[in-house]
């Protein structure tokens, strides 16, 4: 059964970031790529489909008089060729496969193009999402990392797929998916993910032969990587092969079986479609209030780094600062800057602000220095982004062992919390929430807290708020609505700045 959004997400233990760009191969021989044929004719129209989630496509209509000639679909997926023909071209009905595919299940329809990656990034509003398909190693140039970095700042997304699992080229594509973005971790997509749940519900795959014969099919899990922008995972790195599915090549290879390979390709095109215009918000155009140099009688916070994916929505907390100054009023200068917990700078600031969108694990010290922070009589506001489940349970891990004799506790509606400066005792879920709580919009805010000395030293929402602080188009946050989400926020600035 086919969903948009469902609440059955499986919450997994960490896993590797990935490291394959420094490792020595040395497993089974890889196989052999398909055999090169001669190019065939490009077909007129290929089609494909996003199912129920938004396009950011609007419909040509045609004048009474025209003739009646079906508009051209719009582009969505274009293949990247380079000047190794030999490599690029082994799959050559790869996206036709899937785009035909993909529109008998779905009932919308797309176009495929071939381009350079400099070609496709200078016009991304034409080119969606780009897919690189290879079995050699391959470098980008530093002319492509450029163009491709703000194809994707621009909204852009960009696909990876390792030909016939081709270990050489799946380290190819993990070092150019971190030469585009240094700054950011390539992280294994947990099974939360909304791109196992985007259209089909994945919890599980089935491999080819010739990888169950060498092998190597040992996880049940797929195995895909990302790299995220503002919640957004704006590069997908494929370790096993599914091309050879979309066109149901029976090519011997290391990859997913057609079925799967093909229900993979659906979700990938499904929330690709949904997230194109995440990186737009409100929030990307406001400056943060009294953001000079100056550090004297400001109201220091701290974004905490960690080992997960920690930056997520860059323009979220200053935006909620901005929102604190027009809803109260208060004269209060502030300065947001990334902190480590290993740093001693942490006990300089009255507040820290704790997110981050996958499991996570901090370090002996990490872990004593903010408990030293927190008896200090410092306060923690932590939210899990996009309201995933890994993060909770990473979060609420970590907690009990910086406290093993407390215990992050449920705050009542009653609660201060919700009723000053703004009130919020009831709040509003977006879709995403909706969707998990039997399709309620009003519900009770979901917030937990650890008293230390009498107040609240962590506040905690296992439920996004940053979405909303924002304004963002964030089809996937599990969260509350933004100005249910703000009137929060507001209140835990104001309770931190009053405790």
């Amino acid at each position: 059964m086919k969903f948009c959004l469902r609440s059955k997400y499986l919450a997994l233990g960490a896993w590797a970031v990935a490291g394959a760009s420094a490792a020595v191969y040395a497993g089974p021989k890889p196989p052999d790529p398909p055999p090169l044929e001669l190019p065939k004719p490009k077909p007129a129209q290929i089609a494909s489909s996003e199912g129920t989630l938004p396009l950011p496509y609007p419909a040509v209509f045609q004048k009474r008089q025209e003739k009646k000639n079906p508009p051209k679909p719009p582009t969505l997926l274009t293949k990247i060729k380079s000047t190794d023909a030999e490599d690029w071209t082994r799959t050559p009905d790869d996206l036709k496969g899937l785009l035909e595919w993909l529109s008998g299940e779905m009932n919308v329809h797309f176009t495929s193009a071939i381009k350079t990656f400099t070609e496709a990034a200078a016009d991304g509003d034409k080119n969606p999402m780009l897919y690189r398909s290879g079995y050699k190693p391959f470098e980008l140039t530093g002319a492509e990392v450029g163009a491709i970095r703000q194809y994707i700042l621009n909204g852009g997304t960009v696909v990876f797929n390792s030909l016939v699992g081709n270990p050489d080229a799946y380290a190819s594509a993990v070092k150019a998916a971190q030469q585009i973005f240094p700054d950011r971790p390539l992280y294994r997509l947990r099974m939360d993910h909304p791109i196992y749940h985007s259209f089909y519900e994945i919890d599980k795959v089935k491999y080819r032969d010739r990888m169950v014969k060498d092998g190597l099919a040992t996880d049940p899990l797929p195995f895909l990587e990302g790299i995220d922008l503002d919640n957004r995972t704006a590069i997908i790195v494929s370790k096993w092969d599914f091309s050879l599915g979309w066109e149901q090549n029976k090519h011997d290879s290391w990859g997913y079986a057609d079925d799967d390979s093909r229900k993979i390709g659906a979700n990938i095109v499904s929330y690709v479609t949904a997230m194109k215009d995440a990186g737009k918000s409100i929030g990307k155009s406001v400056e943060l209030v009294n953001a000079d140099k100056k550090t004297a009688g400001k109201f220091r916070v701290g974004q905490v780094m960690h080992n997960g994916p920690w930056k997520t929505r860059t323009a979220a907390f200053p935006m909620l600062l901005n929102q604190f100054h027009s809803a109260t009023g208060t004269p209060v200068s502030f300065e947001l800057r990334d902190v480590s917990l290993t740093d001693a700078s942490i006990f300089e600031m009255p507040f820290l602000y704790f997110t981050g969108t996958t499991d996570f694990q901090l370090n002996d010290q990490e872990r004593a220095n903010l408990k030293k922070f927190l008896l200090n009589g410092g306060v923690m506001l932590a939210e899990a982004g996009e309201g995933r489940q890994t993060f909770d349970a990473a979060f609420r891990a970590e907690i009990a062992k910086i406290f093993p004799e407390r215990q992050l506790q449920p705050l009542p509606a009653s609660h201060d919390l919700f009723k000053a400066p703004l009130a919020c005792t009831v709040v509003k879920a977006r879709p995403a929430l909706a969707a998990k709580n039997k399709n309620q919009l009003d519900m009770n805010p979901q917030m937990f807290g650890l008293e230390i000395n009498g107040t609240l030293g962590v506040i905690y929402s296992p439920h996004d708020l940053s979405a909303g602080w924002e304004r963002a188009i964030a089809p996937y946050a599990a969260g509350y609505e933004a100005q249910d989400s703000t009137a929060i926020g507001v209140n835990v600035l104001t309770y931190a700045i009053t405790h």
